[in-house]
């Protein structure tokens, strides 16, 4: 029930880690504002998941639980790339306290939530990648480190979760090989346009409602950007998925979808909040 994606954006000599999803969510209907990407409290990295509910937001929660309430995660003493391997563990270690299963069951259901963690990491300087996912034959929760982009002069790094992932990477093939970058160069906002037109153009019922769009820096900070959707003339400002009401205000960048310029300047001129029904 999601398109995610992540990559490294290199303009010029300058790098910062993307992470992107559709807002949709199916349960016998469509709700297309519902949260998918979140930036981790200690300010260097973001996770997104891809399929069901029932797994994922309980276990993002405690991952957001995890690193809020301790110190040395929090203040990035602790290096993401050893942040990953104790979420890992807490994921794994909740999924081991299902119990009161249906009689006749002796295993839960095999979980159906994939995850994309990512972020800089000070230890390596460099930022870090990672697809989570429920391995069946271990019957837990483990990882992969993205890989480069084979056959490319220059640094392009990219992960890709959910639903018609095959058809998405064909149209960044295209893309790409439409730009003149299919062997060369990093990616800009490549994905993100892949994204943002099978959104559009409703390739899947699955896939639909504002891109979410999260970005890390070198400086140690997530920050979500809002995105004027379904465009920018007529459109609405959206944060994580949800159109804001008319006097909400952001202090985040709001990006075109279509020039991909984000606005520094935007600010909904209201005299506050209505009065409580």
């Amino acid at each position: 029930m999601t398109l995610a994606v992540a990559w490294i954006r290199r303009i010029r000599d300058v790098e910062e880690l993307v992470i992107a999803t559709d807002s949709r969510l199916r349960f016998g209907c469509a709700w297309d504002c519902c949260p998918k990407t979140f930036p981790l409290p200690r300010g260097d990295a973001a996770i997104c998941f891809a399929g069901g509910t029932m797994y994922a937001y309980p276990l993002l929660l405690q991952i957001r639980s995890a690193v809020e309430f301790h110190r040395r995660s929090l203040n990035r003493a602790q290096d993401l790339t050893d942040l990953k391997g104790h979420l890992l563990r807490v994921m794994n270690d909740m999924c081991s306290q299902i119990d009161d299963l249906p009689v006749g069951q002796t295993d839960p259901e095999r979980p159906d939530a994939y995850f994309l963690l990512g972020g800089y990491s000070w230890k390596h300087h460099r930022f870090v990648l990672w697809t989570i996912h429920f391995d069946a034959h271990l019957k837990k929760f483990t990882f992969r480190p993205a890989k480069p982009w084979p056959g490319v002069k220059g640094k392009r790094l990219f992960a890709i979760v959910g639903d018609c992932v095959d058809e998405a990477k064909r149209r960044l093939v295209a893309l790409l090989k439409g730009k003149g970058k299919l062997t060369t160069g990093g990616f800009d906002m490549e994905p993100f346009e892949v994204l943002r037109d099978m959104i559009r153009e409703r390739v899947d019922p699955r896939i639909g409602g504002p891109p979410q769009v999260v970005k890390v820096y070198r400086h140690l900070n997530a920050t979500p950007y809002g995105v004027y959707w379904p465009k920018k003339k007529g459109g609405r400002v959206t944060l994580l998925g949800r159109p804001l009401l008319d006097y909400e205000r952001t202090q985040s960048l709001v990006l075109d979808p279509d020039d991909l310029k984000a606005d520094p300047t935007w600010r909904y001129e209201s005299e506050g909040e209505p009065a409580d029904d």
